[in-house]
């Protein structure tokens, strides 16, 4: 889903998706996994977003779905030639696991994705290990709402 951050730059895509180059101008990993926190915890949808540098991605998690647009941060309002609406059956719970595999799999490049704001990078560290953590708890806790036949119960 997210690929190792690199020169400032991770490219982001699920499946049956194009992929989409996410800036450092975006704190990808607090910002995203902050998100899908609060949807576990909630069981709502959520928003991630990322600057595409000058676009802007935003992708909402549903429960059974991704929904991916890309707007302009120029142009108002965006032109239906220029508007980009994608389709992913990625559920949340799928969504989540592989946010946390992702971040958790390049934590060093992850802590240091944002770094023109001279923070602590120990602290940072310690700050989104926490989160990856609650982030892991809450796939255990809810992925019983997403099994194929919770719904029938």
């Amino acid at each position: 889903m997210l690929t190792k951050p690199q020169y400032g730059w991770s490219d982001f895509s699920l499946n049956g998706t194009s992929v989409y180059g996410l800036s450092y101008l975006t704190d990808v990993a607090f910002e995203w996994v902050g998100q899908a926190i609060h949807g576990l915890e909630t069981l709502h949808p959520f928003c991630v977003k990322g600057s595409l540098e000058p676009d802007r991605m935003l992708c909402m998690v549903s429960y059974w779905s991704c929904y991916i647009t890309v707007e302009s941060e120029t142009e108002k309002p965006y032109t239906e030639e220029r508007m980009v609406q994608e389709y992913s059956h990625t559920s949340m719970i799928d969504f989540c696991r592989s946010l946390y595999a992702d971040i958790s799999g390049s934590m060093d490049e992850w802590v240091s994705f944002v770094d023109y704001l001279e923070e602590d990078l120990e602290e940072k560290r310690g700050r989104l290990a926490e989160k990856l953590e609650r982030l892991k708890e809450l796939i255990s806790e809810q992925e019983k709402y997403f099994g194929p036949n919770y719904w029938l119960n």
